[in-house]
């Protein structure tokens, strides 16, 4: 059986973080791509050359395509890319009389843009793979968007909407196309940014409303897990949500 190839933006931190762990445990090797890469230098201490960590920005195009060429070459080659990194919690909050042109640019750019660039940048790379899998972190947002978070909300409603469009795209290129849209996941900062949140009146309707409590980011990383397995090898174009029960 081959290693596991998978490139995972903002594969350090949090969800994207146990994504990362998650293809380790399945014996694969992570690019891991950060602004800042020194955050995972603890990964890259505990796997060795298991765990390549790069900068990036996945708002900038010509980025992202360095990022992903460079990993693909490190790596050998790319059979999974994991489009996780995206603007969220306070700094995406915004009510409708404070959206401007500048964050409206900003969010677009990098949590839709950075899903198209970083694809397009590693589609030849799975072409040579033979196929290969995209994942896409959407949100639930996608579908139930929370107060004072009207552009967060629109760019992972788009975000499905790419992963269905590339679904019908690269089908024949045996390249699969899924999303898999979290709800309310507990990470390390999430008592301080609820309180952020709910002071500027965002997110309050989202908070503490799943029926099963708040999820895990080890949650979200096992559905991702599946979804790049052969047990889904007859899945792409569909949004898994993973929230607990929220949307029920």
């Amino acid at each position: 059986m081959k290693t596991l190839r998978a490139i995972v933006t903002g594969g350090a931190t949090n969800i994207g973080r146990a994504i990362t762990e998650e293809f380790l445990a399945r014996g694969g090797r992570v690019a891991v791509g950060q602004p800042d890469p020194s955050v995972a230098a603890d990964l890259v201490a505990r796997h060795g050359d298991r765990v390549i960590a790069l900068r990036v920005d996945v708002g900038d195009a010509a980025q992202c395509r360095r990022f992903v060429d460079e990993a693909a070459e490190r790596l050998g080659g790319v059979d999974v890319l994991v489009n996780n990194a995206a603007i969220s919690g306070v700094g995406a909050g915004r009510k409708l009389g404070e959206i401007d042109a500048a964050h409206l640019d900003l969010l677009f750019r990098v949590n839709v843009g950075g899903v198209l660039f970083c694809s397009q940048a590693a589609v030849p790379h799975l072409r040579r793979a033979g196929g290969g899998i995209i994942v896409n972190i959407a949100s639930v947002n996608s579908f139930r968007p929370q107060e004072g978070a009207v552009v967060y909300a629109a760019t992972k409603a788009a975000v499905v909407s790419v992963t269905q469009s590339l679904a019908r795209e690269l089908a024949a290129d045996r390249i699969r196309v899924v999303a898999v849209a979290p709800g309310d996941i507990r990470i390390d900062s999430s008592d301080e940014l609820e309180r952020q949140m709910k002071a500027r009146g965002v997110g309050a309707d989202v908070f503490n409303k799943t029926p099963l409590g708040q999820g895990r980011p080890t949650d979200v990383a096992s559905v991702v897990g599946f979804l790049c397995s052969d047990g889904a090898g007859f899945v792409t174009g569909s949004t898994w949500t993973v929230d607990g029960g929220l949307l029920a």
